[in-house]
């Protein structure tokens, strides 16, 4: 298992996108690298099909996106995602897996995943979802959505959790992107109605995470809910 070719003239500064996979199924390879034949910009700079060769090498082809599947060979995708998340806070992570059970989603989503995709999706579908994240969303199908859904549910007569948060400060505009994001606005949406730029959006949303200490949307939009900032 190599490291595939990265062209010299990527940087992580640029708008392209690149994709590592990580992902031990030659079959599910190919169906990703087919998938991308549709979008010439886009390069698939890497590829790992174990843990230990994603932690070797996945950090080094400067992929803005990473496909993680959760059953590797050699441990549980979660592994990789937190370490990911925490290795690369910028990056968006987009699961793509078979394990459609409610406890991987979310155990997905708390690890850092910004998206779950399920395989056995059409191509068309999986490169929606990659254009959705890298616009600032969650892409995540109905189901999924549903089962999510059921974690925020509470019994009328269920007790308040009792927490203790240290008091987070935001500034007006962090408010303003926070109440937005929360409304499922992606970034050049944001943008549009605060009439700033994608890249400041961007970076309100960075300190989001950081403020929150979270890594993803579907993250700060919880913890926001939590400490009563939404």
């Amino acid at each position: 298992m190599s490291v595939l070719p990265e062209p010299s003239e990527l940087h992580a500064t640029d708008g392209a996108t690149r994709i590592y996979l990580i992902e031990d199924d030659p079959a599910i390879v190919q169906f990703v690298q087919r998938a991308l034949v549709s979008r010439p910009p886009w390069r698939l700079v890497g590829h790992s099909g174990s843990v230990d060769h994603a932690r070797q090498h996945a950090l080094a082809g400067g992929a803005n996106v990473f496909l993680v599947d959760l059953g590797l060979p050699d441990g549980h995708g979660e592994q990789l995602l937190r370490w990911l998340s925490h290795e690369r806070p910028d990056a968006e992570l987009l699961v793509f897996t078979v394990f459609g059970g409610e406890s991987s989603l979310v155990a997905a989503l708390q690890a850092g995943a910004t998206g779950y995709v399920l395989k056995g999706c059409r191509s068309e579908e999986l490169i929606a979802a990659i254009e959705q994240i890298r616009e600032g969303g969650a892409p995540i199908s109905p189901l999924l959505a549903r089962m999510l859904l059921k974690q925020f549910r509470v019994a009328p007569d269920a007790p308040a959790p009792s927490m203790v948060f240290h008091e987070v400060l935001l500034s007006e505009r962090e408010t303003e992107v926070l109440k937005l994001v929360a409304q499922g606005y992606v970034n050049k949406e944001i943008a549009q109605r605060l009439s700033i730029s994608p890249a400041t959006v961007g970076s309100h949303i960075k300190n989001l995470y950081r403020k929150l200490a979270v890594h993803s949307r579907v993250q700060v939009v919880r913890v926001a809910q939590e400490r009563g900032l939404l």
